[in-house]
């Protein structure tokens, strides 16, 4: 139930799989199975996974965005970093969209500009 929400935290956090199996003491394909959803977390292997990926186990729990802050972590920057991967996503559907509506517009404004051409 929690295996994406697992999954999209691990990815920001640049952990691998087997990383956080090793951390968590168990065979990769294990905790594979987790973000898969194919196991059903104790409330230990929540609290587990959640200390790992230095978040909250409600973080992992509840319904919003996973909110990541890279400031205290192994990966950090020196300042505070907020990701939401929710916004993220969002973001690169509405920058695809600007793309491919900025080839259309310039398409347009071509095609435009050679019947101009014509008509002079």
């Amino acid at each position: 139930m929690y295996g994406n929400k697992i999954k999209v935290i691990r990815e920001l956090r640049n952990f691998s799989q087997e990383y956080m199996a090793e951390k968590l003491g168990i065979k990769q394909n294990s905790y594979s199975n987790i973000e898969n959803n194919q196991t059903k977390l104790t409330t230990e292997m929540l609290q587990k996974i959640a200390n790992v990926l230095e978040v909250s186990p409600l973080d992992i729990m509840n319904f919003q965005p996973a909110v990541i802050n890279f400031s205290n972590t192994q990966h950090g920057y020196g300042y505070i970093q907020t990701f939401v991967s929710d916004q993220k996503e969002i973001t690169d559907k509405l920058i695809a969209s600007k793309d491919s509506e900025i080839a259309r517009l310039t398409k347009q404004v071509e095609d435009l500009m050679e019947l101009l051409k014509t008509k002079l």
